[in-house]
């Protein structure tokens, strides 16, 4: 149930991204079919509430806490980073730096318990937040991709 609600959370953060930069782009038309405060209304109520949903299915896997120590159990940590890569030379070639940036952000980070020094890897608040931001920039950049496949038909 929770990868469900986590999937469930994704596609409506990007449902409600989408719907959002359409609207956006309605207001910068030069001849618009629609009144700007219209659209203004339509972000409101048809953008921000699938975003709204998406944080509330989303809200309990990014702020759980983090995995306490494998060998004391204790919770106080401090960076440890030691000799440890966190970036990828095949998502920075293919997709950009952003992307790369994102991947590197969302991997689980090395740490070293205060209590007993043992080095182990955790995910933070802060590398789940950016794996659900890459997740929902894949998707965009699919349906993107997906949008000029289907342009002309």
């Amino acid at each position: 149930m929770k990868a469900l609600k986590h999937v469930a959370g994704v596609l409506l953060a990007t449902f409600g991204i989408t719907l959002i930069l359409g609207m956006v782009a309605l207001i910068f038309d030069p001849d618009p079919d629609i009144p700007p405060w219209l659209v203004v209304v339509m972000i409101l109520l048809f953008g921000l509430l699938p975003l709204r949903g998406a944080f509330v299915l989303l809200r309990r896997t990014l702020m759980a806490p983090s995995r306490a120590c494998p060998q004391c159990g204790g919770t106080e940590r401090q960076a440890a980073g030691v000799l440890r890569r966190s970036h990828s030379l095949w998502a920075f070639h293919f997709w950009g730096w952003f992307v790369a940036s994102l991947w590197g952000a969302s991997r689980a980070q090395q740490v070293k318990c205060c209590g007993c020094e043992t080095l182990y890897l955790t995910d933070t608040r802060a590398t789940r937040i950016a794996g659900v931001l890459l997740w929902v920039f894949l998707l965009l950049m699919l349906l993107g991709v997906l949008a000029e496949v289907f342009k002309g038909h």
